[in-house]
This record gives C-alpha cells, structure tokens and sequence, in this order.
C-alpha cells in the first residue's frame, strides 16, 4: 500500500484526487441526509425529506442488497466526504447495472463527478463482470450529462416528460457505457 492511501479511510478503490470508500454511519450519514434535503439535490434527484435517522435506515437497507453498491466519494487531501457513488438494480443474468452519483454542491464544476465516475465504472466492469451500465440525467442537469459524457458513457435517447419536479414534468437523458467501449477508452488515456 502507497504512503498516501495509509492516510485514507477504508479506501476501496483510488483515483488522481479522490477515492471511493464504505459510508461510516456516525460520520457520513448526516452530510448525507443534508445533501438530499437541500433544493438543489432536489431538482434532480429524490423528492422526499430526509432525516439522520431515515437516512442511515435507507442506507443500511443497500448495503443489505447486493443489487446495490453504494460508496462515499472522499477527497485524498483530507478525507472529506464531498459525495456518494453507487450502482442499483445489478443484475447478475444480463449483467447490467443503473449508475448514478450524487456531489456536494458546494464542490460541483471541479472534474470530481467524473474522477468518481470512472472510478466507479472501473469497478463495475472489472470486478463485477458487469457488460453495460446505464445513467440517467435530467436534462436541466448538464453537469451531470457532462460528466456522464466525458466518462465514456454515450446517449442513448430521451425520455420525454418522465419526471415531475416542482410541478413541471422534465425530460431524462439516457446513457449508456458497454465494458468493451470502456476498455477500448482506458487503453487510449494511457
């Protein structure tokens, strides 16, 4: 092991500037909570309020579920949790998974979604055997389809109308990466 991962937390999987790790749920699970409460995260994502304690039992319940996989996204400078990464709905006979990435606000715009990103994917095919991964990103989320975009992940389609936010209906991007594409692309980074 590296001096610098020795300084990290439980890291599972380490990039340039961030690392993936297990969520800790006296330390983690209320950044979380903050996250999905604020109006922001909101926009594009879950709809419900949500507290500490629902926060750790939704959380406890995926990592109960191997169709889920969920890992906090941490900075390697100083170990801040600025995110959560995961993939839901694996299925092991298709060998396919839904990703999806949540980042703090206060740190989007930095390349951290697809540093996090790639790290993920990584693990997907890699690891998990997985052949195709899928996202999905509200149209108004461009930082999202961004990063999506910019970690291999190709546009599928959209899908018209198929989330009501603040009491407007909103267009879903759809992406997906097969492990071949992702191969094929870590060769040429390198």
């Amino acid at each position: 092991m590296r001096n610098n991962e020795l300084a990290m937390q439980n890291p599972f999987s380490v990039g340039p500037r961030l690392y993936l790790r297990p969520l800790e749920p006296a330390q983690d699970y209320h950044h979380v909570a903050l996250w999905h409460n604020g109006e922001e995260m909101r926009s594009y994502f879950n709809v419900y309020p949500t507290s500490d304690t629902r926060s750790k039992e939704r959380l406890d319940q995926m990592y109960r579920d191997f169709r889920h996989i969920l890992l906090g996204v941490a900075l390697k400078q100083d170990n801040t949790l600025i995110g959560v990464v995961g993939l839901k709905d694996i299925n092991t006979l298709n060998q396919t998974a839904e990703f999806y990435i949540k980042v703090d606000p206060s740190v989007q715009g930095r390349g951290y979604g697809t540093e996090a990103t790639k790290l993920m994917i990584q693990y997907g095919f890699m690891e998990l055997n997985l052949h195709r991964i899928q996202t999905q990103d509200m149209e108004e989320n461009i930082g999202g389809w961004r990063a999506d975009e910019k970690a291999g992940f190709q546009l599928e389609g959209t899908l018209r109308e198929a989330i009501l936010r603040f009491g407007t209906y909103h267009n879903v991007r759809v992406y997906s990466i097969l492990r071949d594409e992702f191969i094929r692309q870590s060769a040429q980074a390198k």
